[in-house]
C-alpha cells in the first residue's frame, strides 16, 4: 500500500489532515487481514472487494454477524461503513494514479473491438511467440484460450483482449495488473464469442473421463440407493449434510437435488476431509460439476448466481452450450424425441447468468453448439434474442436425423384397463404391478414380478403414491360426479377475496367449485414435466398479488427502478418501519397507525390495508403482477425476500425483493388471464379461483407452456370396485374423454366445459386408468355398456398351481380345485374362491384358519345361508363323512306333525376340528 502517496492525494482532494490520517489508518487495518491492497485491487474489481464489508440496516435489525474478516469495535454497521469509504477512496487513488479507465469506460472500449483488432493481437502473438507475448503484459500462464475457425493454434484470451485494445484509435494495450481494474474477464470473453471466436478453458479439450454426464448421473443413482437402502454407505456416510451447494440432475427423478461434495467424492474416490463442496477453487466439488455443464443450486433447487470474484468459473456462451447439451439435448434423445425446443430465458437462468440473454441466443445459433450437440441449425420463433426466444432443434445422430418417435409417455399406449374376477384372485397385487409398470416401464416391472419380490414392488408402489403419480379411489353406491370430477362445496370465501378493503371482513357463506380426485390427477398428469426446463410451469398453489409501482406516464422512473433492480415498493405506510414481528398482525398495524399518525383512521385506510397486504399477507414464494393501468400488465415475478424499510430511499421506503420472470415494456392485456379489471389499490391479492393459469403461463413462458409436455411422466388412477357405482352418474359427460384417441394432443382430442367451474377440461394421454371388479358382486354382463366399450378387460381366475402341494400334509392345489369345481357346478364360475386366500398359509393351522374364518362364511353368503349347498361344496352331508360341517336332524316340536314340513330339518355346525383327509398331500 502506498500510504504516503495516498495521504498526500487525500489532502490534495481537500480533506483535513485528521480525516486523511483516519482514512489511511482504516485502509491499513483492512490490509492487515486481506493482504496488500494494490494486489487485491489488481485481482478483484472494486465492487467485489466492497461487498465483503456490506452491512445494511436490515442486517443490523436482524443482528447478523460481521461479514468481513476485520474485527470491529463499537457499532458494527458504522465501523464497516468507515472501512468501505476508505477502500473506495484508495481505489480512486489507484485508478487516477495508473490512469486506467474505470469499469464503464472499459466496457465502452471493449464494445468498440472488432475482429480486426483481435486478429491483429493474434498476429502479434505469432510474431513474438507465446512466452514473450505474455511477458510483455505481465500475464501469467493462461487458463482460458481463444481460437478462430480454421486455425489450429489457440491464443491466451485475456492477453489477446488486452493487446487488441491497443489497436483501437487513441488507445493503448493493457498490462495484466491494469486488466482487472474495473474490467472483468466475463466482459472480454463474451465479446470474443460475440465476434465469432471460440473460448476454450484449460483442459476442456482433454475431457475429464470422471465427469462425463453418464458418470455423474451414475453417482447420483448410487446416492439415491444410499438414501433409500443405505447402499454405498462406505462412500457416502462420511459426508455430512450439505449447507450451500447442490447439483441438479439432468434426468427424471423424484428429488433432482444432490449434494455436490459426496457426488464428486464418489467419482474421484476422495474422502470428505480432502476437498471442499463449493466453487471458490477449480478443484472444489461445485466448481468441477459446474465445469462439466451441471447446474449448481441451493437447497430450494434455485440456480446459484456466479460470483464475480471466481473468475475460473465457466461463463457466457461456453457455459450455456454445455447446460443446453446436458439438460435439453441429451434428455430429449434419451426420451426418444424427434426434436426439442429451448427457451433462451430458461437456459439463461439455469446457466447462472445475469442479464446475458443475447449471449445465450448467440450460443444456440452458432455452429459451435451444432457441432457439440450433433444437431443441425435450429429454427427460431419469438422475438430476436430475447428471454422468450425459442430455438427448436431436430435431434440427429452422426449427422442424420432420427426417425420421429414418441416419449415414454406416448410409447406406452394409453391404458384403460379393468381387472375382473372372483374374490381372492390377486387383483390387488396385479393392480399394483400394472401401475408400477406404467409409471416406471416394462424393464423395472419385470424385475418386480413374482411373490418373492412383492415387498419391493409394494415399496415402489407406495413411493409413487407419495409422489402423487398413483391415486387410489374406491367406488360405492353413493359415489357421485361431484366427488369424482368436480362439485360445489361450502366455503367462507377466504380464497375469493379481492381487494384490501375486505381484510378482516366476514364474507359469509358461499359455494365454490372443488376438484374431485379424477380432475386433480388429470391436471397433475397434464402439467407434469420430467425434463428440466422442457416446459416451464408456474406453482398453481401460490397466490398472486397485483402491485402498482407508480402512476402511468407520471412516475415512469419509479416503475423502471423497480423493474431494473428486482424489487417492488409502496409509499403507503408513511415513514414508519414495519419490520418488527408484531406487525404480522393486522390489528397491530391498525393500532400503530392510529396512535402515531391518524387517530381517526378506519380499518379501510390505505396506509393500513396496503401496508398489511404488502408487509404481512404477501409471503416469500407468492407471485406479483405489475399493473399498467386497470387493463394491462407489464411484468410478472416471484417474491424472494421479506419486507424491509429503506430509510435512505428517495421514494417509497417500503420494499421487497422480487425475481422477475417476465417483463415487457409493451405489456399485455390483463383479461388474457384475469377477468376482473384491476382496482386502484397499490397492492392486493387477486381472486385465486378466477386466475386462468394456462393463459398466465402462456404470457410468461410463451405458447409452448400451454401444451402438454411430451416428456411428461405417466400417472395412474386406480378405481377399486368400479362396478359398484352408477357409472353414468359418476363420469357424466367425461366418459367420452376416456377414449385414447380423444385425449389431449391426440388426433381427435376433445375438451369440454365443466358445469361448475365453467373451465375447459380434457384428459391427458399420460393418465392411465385401472379398475378392479369383483364378479361375485356383479356380473360383467350388467356393467355399463359405455364403460365396457372404452376399457380393455382382463380376467383373473383362481390359479391353484401357485399354491403349495403340501402345507402341513394338505394339498392346497387339490383343495382349491375341488372346492371351485363344486361351486361352479352348484352356482357359476364367477363365484369361485381365489388362490390369494391361501398364498400366505405356511402351516396347517393357517389353512384351517382360512377355511373357518374366510372360506366358509363366504360360501354361506354365496348360497344365502343354504347350508346344505355349503356342505356339498365342502364334501359334507348328513349321511356322508363329516369333514368341516356336521349336521344334526331336528325333531318336530310337540303338537306339530312332522309331515307338516317338507323334508327333514337339519342343524348345521362348523366342526371344532377339520378333517383334510380328502385333500391329503
Amino acid at each position: 500500500m502506498k500510504q504516503d502517496d495516498f495521504r498526500n492525494w487525500l489532502m490534495a482532494q481537500g480533506q483535513t489532515d485528521a480525516t486523511a490520517s483516519s482514512r489511511v489508518s482504516s485502509a491499513k487495518r483492512v490490509e492487515q487481514y486481506l493482504g496488500d491492497l494494490d494486489e487485491l485491487f489488481a485481482q478483484e474489481d472494486r465492487d467485489s472487494v466492497l461487498n465483503r464489508f456490506a452491512y445494511t440496516a436490515e442486517d443490523e435489525r436482524a443482528e447478523r454477524p460481521n461479514p468481513s474478516p476485520v474485527p470491529i469495535d463499537g457499532v458494527l454497521r458504522t465501523g464497516l461503513a468507515s472501512l468501505q469509504q476508505a477502500l473506495k477512496l484508495y481505489h480512486s487513488f489507484l485508478t487516477e494514479q495508473s490512469n486506467v479507465p474505470d469499469k464503464a469506460e472499459h466496457q465502452a472500449l471493449v464494445d468498440r473491438l472488432t475482429r480486426e483488432e483481435v486478429e491483429a493481437a493474434m498476429q502479434e502473438c505469432d510474431q513474438l511467440g507465446l512466452k514473450a507475448f505474455l511477458a510483455r503484459g505481465g500475464f501469467a500462464s493462461p487458463q482460458v484460450w481463444v481460437s478462430d475457425e480454421g486455425k489450429d493454434q489457440p491464443y491466451p484470451a485475456k492477453a489477446t483482449v488486452a493487446a487488441a485494445l491497443g489497436h483501437l484509435p487513441d488507445c493503448r494495450a493493457l498490462a495484466a495488473k491494469e486488466f482487472f481494474n474495473g474490467f472483468e474477464e466475463a466482459q472480454s470473453f463474451a465479446k470474443l464469442e460475440a465476434l465469432g471466436f471460440q473460448i476454450i478453458r484449460k483442459g476442456a479439450t482433454d475431457k475429464d473421463d470422471a465427469f462425463t454426464r453418464d458418470r455423474i448421473e451414475g453417482a447420483m443413482d448410487a446416492h439415491e440407493e444410499f438414501r433409500r437402502s443405505g447402499a454405498h454407505a462406505d462412500v457416502f456416510s462420511s459426508f455430512g449434510e450439505p449447507k450451500d451447494f447442490w447439483v441438479r440432475s439432468s434426468r427424471p427423478r423424484q428429488d433432482k437435488r444432490f449434494p455436490t461434495k459426496p457426488i464428486v467424492g464418489y467419482l474421484l474416490g476422495k474422502a470428505s476431509n480432502t476437498f471442499n463442496g463449493g466453487w471458490s477453487q477449480p478443484g472444489d466439488a461445485a466448481a468441477r460439476l459446474h465445469a462439466a455443464g451441471y447446474v449448481i443450486v441451493d437447497q430450494h433447487d434455485t440456480p446459484l448466481p456466479l460470483p464475480d470474484q471466481h473468475t475460473h468459473l465457466m461463463r457466457g456462451a461456453e457455459r450455456a452450450r454445455l447446460v443446453a447439451l446436458n439438460y435439453f439435448i441429451a434428455p430429449a434423445r434419451e426420451a426418444g424425441l424427434h426434436s426439442v425446443t429451448i427457451r433462451a430465458g430458461d437456459l439463461h437462468d439455469m446457466s447462472g447468468l445475469v442479464k446475458n440473454w443475447a449471449n445465450v441466443c448467440q450460443a444456440l445459433e452458432k455452429e459451435a453448439f451444432q457441432k457439440l450437440a450433433s444437431v443441425p441449425a435450429p429454427t427460431r420463433s419469438g422475438p430476436e434474442r430475447s428471454t422468450t426466444t425459442e430455438y427448436t432443434f431436430v435431434l440427429t445422430k452422426d449427422g442424420k436425423a432420427k426417425n420421429p418417435s414418441m416419449s415414454h409417455a406416448l410409447q406406452i399406449e394409453t391404458t384403460n384397463l379393468i381387472l375382473y374376477g372372483p374374490p381372492g384372485t390377486g387383483k390387488t397385487y396385479q393392480t399394483a404391478w400394472e401401475a408400477v409398470r406404467l409409471c416406471l416401464g416394462d424393464a423395472v416391472a419385470a424385475d418386480l414380478s413374482g411373490e418373492e419380490n412383492r415387498d419391493q414392488l409394494m415399496g415402489e408402489y407406495q413411493s409413487l403414491m407419495k409422489e402423487e403419480r398413483i391415486e387410489f379411489v374406491t367406488f360405492h353406491q353413493s359415489m357421485s360426479y361431484e366427488e369424482f370430477v368436480e362439485g360445489l362445496q361450502p366455503s367462507t370465501g377466504e380464497d375469493a377475496r379481492e381487494g384490501p378493503e375486505e381484510l378482516g371482513a366476514a364474507v359469509g357463506f358461499r359455494l365454490k367449485p372443488t376438484d374431485g380426485v379424477f380432475k386433480k390427477i388429470s391436471e397433475r398428469a397434464r402439467l407434469d414435466s420430467s425434463q428440466a426446463g422442457a416446459v416451464s410451469r408456474l406453482d398453481r398453489t401460490a397466490r398472486v398479488f397485483k402491485v402498482a409501482l407508480g402512476r402511468r406516464q407520471v412516475e415512469e422512473d419509479r416503475i423502471r427502478f423497480g423493474l431494473e433492480n428486482g424489487l417492488i415498493h409502496v409509499g403507503w405506510g408513511g415513514d414508519i418501519d414495519w419490520s418488527d414481528e408484531r406487525f404480522d398482525d393486522f390489528d397491530q398495524i391498525y393500532n400503530e397507525w392510529r396512535s402515531r399518525k391518524d387517530t381517526d383512521a378506519t380499518g379501510h385506510d390505505g396506509n393500513i390495508v396496503v401496508t398489511y397486504s404488502f408487509r404481512s399477507d404477501m409471503q416469500i414464494g407468492d407471485y406479483v403482477v405489475v399493473s399498467d393501468g386497470r387493463d394491462r400488465i407489464q411484468a410478472f415475478g416471484r417474491i424472494k425476500g421479506d419486507y424491509y424499510f429503506d430509510e435512505g430511499a428517495e421514494f417509497h421506503p417500503h420494499r421487497r425483493n422480487v425475481d422477475w420472470i417476465w417483463r415487457d415494456e409493451a405489456g399485455t392485456d390483463r383479461n388474457r388471464f384475469y377477468p376482473n379489471a384491476f382496482r386502484r389499490h397499490s397492492v392486493y391479492k387477486l381472486n385465486q379461483s378466477l386466475i386462468d393459469w394456462d393463459a398466465l403461463e402462456e404470457i410468461v413462458f410463451g405458447k409452448r407452456a400451454a401444451v402438454a409436455d411430451n416428456t411428461a411422466r405417466d400417472y395412474v388412477l386406480i378405481i377399486d370396485e368400479i362396478n359398484r357405482a352408477n357409472i353414468s352418474k359418476v363420469f357424466g359427460e367425461l366418459i367420452t374423454l376416456l377414449e385414447p384417441d380423444k385425449r389431449l394432443g391426440r388426433r381427435d382430442g376433445i375438451q369440454l366445459t365443466l358445469p361448475y367451474s365453467k373451465k375447459r377440461f380434457g384428459v391427458p394421454p399420460n393418465l392411465h386408468i385401472i379398475g378392479t371388479m369383483n364378479t361375485a358382486d356383479r356380473s360383467i354382463a350388467l356393467l355399463d355398456t359405455a364403460l365396457r366399450r372404452r376399457f380393455t378387460f382382463k380376467e383373473l381366475m383362481p390359479n391353484p398351481s401357485v399354491l403349495s402341494p403340501n402345507v402341513g400334509g394338505i394339498n392346497l392345489q387339490k383343495l382349491l380345485t375341488t372346492i371351485n369345481d363344486r361351486i361352479e357346478y352348484l352356482f357359476d364360475r364367477e363365484h369361485q374362491i381365489g388362490h390369494a386366500y391361501f398364498t400366505g398359509c405356511k402351516a396347517r393351522e393357517a389353512v384351517e384358519g382360512v377355511m373357518r374364518h374366510k372360506v366358509i362364511p363366504l360360501l354361506s353368503e354365496y348360497f344365502y345361508e343354504d347350508w346344505s349347498k355349503v356342505a356339498a361344496v365342502l364334501g359334507d352331508g348328513p349321511q356322508g363323512p363329516s369333514r368341516f360341517l356336521e349336521a344334526r336332524r331336528l325333531t318336530a316340536p310337540p303338537g306339530i306333525a312332522a309331515d307338516d314340513f317338507s323334508g327333514e330339518r337339519l342343524r348345521w355346525r362348523v366342526k371344532d376340528q377339520f378333517d383334510f383327509s380328502e385333500f391329503a398331500a
